[in-house]
């Protein structure tokens, strides 16, 4: 048929797993359309271009996400659409189901995306073959530092926090099992092998990621007395993002059932970290404080 292009091989797609996360349908002259499926809780950014009339169109087929830009919020639904076009600052996606979108681009983005989602299922994957309850320590976290840094009114959307937050604990994976599974406290010797994953992070981060990227994984266990760890900074040599983990790190720890500890409340955690403010940063434990009594965050009694 004249005019007619059908294409029934099989096509592009990314894997994560045994699960099809991004798949080319088509693509002429700039013109590329994509099917994306999202997890839920998942977070990602739309983000500017220098590309002169560059326009991105997604179409939900599936699910529900909300729009997070210059502190207004929108949600989206099933069939709804929307486009970008002359974009002046960051967007962050966040899907709060499973989502199905449709994506148009009218420019080349699919091999940056397969390299970038690449990168980031393979980081994810060494989580999870590990220990699963790192991976969703560590989406925990990055929740807890978005809404700390909303809280907080950090001028933009802090896309360093996010990936930082959310590779903090990817070192682990070099942790020997019988230290990091250990039901139970750990001993000198085995807290210093837990000391080490933070080295660990900045290896598997470097060359993935950007410097601020790495330097603020690789600094989420410093505290602001000097009394932490891998080189003891203090302070404002601390990266402030750093410090936003530290405290989420920390809230997460506390608030987790896990076999060796007894989970406290979100206040008492809230209130503990607030009260330690030699340790952790004050206006990141405010915020945390603020957000916790006002009831922005609101303790889930079924989750692990």
């Amino acid at each position: 048929m004249d005019g007619i292009f059908i294409k029934r091989e099989k096509v592009d797609f990314l894997v994560q797993g045994d699960k099809k996360d991004l798949f080319l349908l088509m693509e002429h002259n700039n013109l590329e359309i994509m099917l994306q499926h999202i997890d839920k809780d998942s977070l990602m950014w739309i983000t500017p271009t220098t590309e002169e009339d560059f326009i991105e169109f997604f179409y939900i087929l599936k699910g529900n996400l909300t729009l997070v830009a210059n502190d207004e919020e929108i949600t989206l639904d099933k069939n709804d659409c929307f486009y970008t076009r002359d974009l002046k600052g960051k967007v962050l996606l966040k899907s709060n189901t499973e989502l199905k979108i449709l994506y148009l681009a009218t420019g080349p983005v699919f091999k940056y995306l397969d390299d970038f989602y690449g990168d980031l299922n393979y980081l994810i994957d060494k989580i999870t073959e590990k220990d699963e309850y790192t991976r969703y320590h560590c989406t925990r976290v990055t929740e807890y530092c978005l809404q700390i840094s909303q809280k907080i009114n950090m001028d933009n959307i802090n896309d360093n926090l996010i990936m930082a937050s959310k590779f903090h604990d990817v070192g682990k994976c070099f942790v020997p099992d019988e230290i990091l599974l250990k039901n139970g406290l750990l001993n000198h010797e085995e807290f210093k092998e837990i000391f080490k994953h933070p080295t660990y992070t900045k290896k598997l981060l470097t060359g993935r990621f950007s410097k601020e990227v790495v330097d603020i994984a690789y600094a989420h266990h410093e505290r602001m007395d000097g009394s932490g760890y891998p080189c003891g900074l203090k302070g404002e040599e601390i990266p402030f993002e750093a410090r936003i983990i530290a405290v989420a790190d920390s809230f997460d720890a506390m608030t987790t059932k896990r076999p060796y500890n007894n989970p406290k409340t979100f206040s008492e955690a809230a209130d503990e970290l607030y009260s330690l403010s030699d340790t952790y940063d004050i206006t990141v434990t405010r915020a945390l404080k603020d957000l916790v009594d006002s009831g922005e965050l609101v303790q889930n009694t079924e989750r692990g």
